[in-house]
């Protein structure tokens, strides 16, 4: 075999060979890739249950047993984390159950939970007060200790300033009775905390949020419904601090300006204002024009509100008209507004409705916004457009009275004298008299002859 053949060969393989580590390596990021884009998987532990109340340090103070208000603050925990991008959330018990203590992080694992938080509400002497968290001990998998403390950290902080309680830290505790973990070092005292480490779940905590037989304490977190809320808020908030999650976009409308409503001619002249409003929007909402006298109506403004997309359009008399004839533009002064109003999205809009789409009579028109596809149509302005019929007019009236009025008398009197003779005497005058009565007298005599 030659040198060429052997370096063509050689070439080959080598192409081959470097091909194939590219796909290697490739293929890792791809599954990291993958990785990054699951939900993060959170499984919330309400302490105790009907069965297991839990303190009742809270009764003193007109409160209740402990698991109510774990139950409750974890349900306000996972409220607020499903306002988050890419997480999931599940709860151990229900209302009315009691799991047992091992069956608690059990359930985080087979869900393959990246945290297991269990709710607990404290109780000592009726002095001690405020907030600690209890992580794993650093013996064994010393990392789920590390997470736990950074992700209970904010939680932490969070809880704490929500309410002006004392921050007692964080808390471990070894087994009391000398149990230990596969590697022969100290367990953790704590059933949940020694399951979940055993589970090997990444972030595992146990949070006692305040001290039930405290009375400063109870009045602050457990008197009211609010306050459970706010803990319940406190622990998701801080959780998505520590996994940097963002809340999901919220669709809402939250602005539209008073401006003015436009009519606009055939040659896009304006021929009439309906209402320019200003601030308080005390219009009547109701236009009126003759028909043909207006081309179009021009509802004008700006909105502000919460979308990715959105769309200007008319409902006429219950019939959607959303097409390129609405206009709008995201002026500088426009977005400053949205942002002081605290919208994420937002333009000065000009729609123009047709007036050849109205109906002669009374009309419902609805100038809205659509957000997100159509997830939320807003309406901005609502009003009635009443059309009347042309007025046409008739031809100029005949006159609606008779000419001049004919002369009111005859001639009183018949002239005083016979005319003056004419020239050559009277018996000219006469004849023709004679002549007419001469014809007839023969045409008498004629029709006589006939008869006989």
């Amino acid at each position: 075999m030659n040198h060429s053949v052997l370096i063509k060969a050689f070439t080959k393989a080598l192409a081959t060979v470097l091909a194939l580590s590219a796909l290697l390596i490739a293929f890792p990021f791809v599954e990291a890739s993958a990785e990054e884009q699951k939900n993060i998987v959170i499984t919330l532990d309400p302490g105790h249950g009907p069965q297991k109340t839990g303190t009742n340090g809270a009764v003193e103070y007109g409160g209740v047993n402990e698991h109510f208000y774990t139950y409750s603050m974890a349900v306000y925990a996972k409220e607020r984390l499903e306002q988050y991008m890419g997480v999931e959330v599940h709860l151990t018990r229900t209302a009315d159950n009691t799991p047992e203590l091992m069956e608690r992080p059990q359930t985080a694992a087979d869900l393959k939970s990246d945290a297991f938080v269990s709710i607990h509400i404290n109780a000592a002497n009726k002095k001690a007060g405020g907030t600690e968290i209890w992580v794993p001990n650093d013996s064994w998998r010393p990392e789920i200790a590390n997470n736990s403390r950074a992700a209970g950290t904010p939680i932490l902080e969070n809880i704490v300033n929500a309410f002006d309680l004392n921050n007692r830290g964080f808390k471990t505790s070894n087994s009391a009775t000398g149990a230990t973990y596969p590697d022969g070092s100290p367990a953790d005292k704590l059933t949940v905390i020694k399951g979940g480490k055993e589970l090997n779940i990444p972030v595992v905590m146990l949070i006692e949020v305040a001290f039930a037989d405290n009375k400063s304490d109870y009045e602050k977190v457990f008197a009211t419904e609010e306050g459970l809320k706010t803990a319940g808020y406190a622990i998701a908030d801080g959780l998505a601090t520590y996994y940097k999650l963002s809340l999901i976009p919220e669709v809402g409308f939250v602005h539209v300006s008073n401006d003015e409503l436009r009519l606009l001619g055939a040659s896009d002249e304006q021929v009439g204002q309906a209402f320019t409003p200003g601030q308080s929007d005390s219009w009547d909402k109701t236009v009126t024009f003759e028909q043909g006298t207006v081309a179009k109506l021009v509802d004008w403004g700006w909105a502000a509100f919460h979308a990715d997309t959105f769309e200007y359009g008319y409902i006429v008399n219950g019939t959607e008209i959303y097409n390129e004839s609405f206009t709008y533009e995201t002026e500088q002064p426009v977005l400053d507004a949205i942002t002081a109003l605290g919208g994420t999205n937002g333009s000065r809009f000009y729609g123009e409705l047709d007036a050849s789409l109205l109906n002669i009579g009374e009309n419902t028109v609805q100038f809205c916004l659509k957000l997100n596809g159509g997830e939320l149509v807003e309406v901005l302005r609502e009003y009635t457009v009443i059309v009347t019929e042309p007025v046409t007019e008739a031809p100029t009236e005949a006159p609606t009275e008779a000419p001049t009025e004919a002369p009111t008398e005859a001639p009183t009197e018949t002239p005083t004298e016979a005319p003056t003779e004419a020239q050559g005497g009277s018996c000219k005058a006469a004849l023709p008299s004679a002549g007419l009565l001469a014809l007839l007298a023969g045409a008498a005599w004629v029709m006589r002859k006939k008869e006989d």
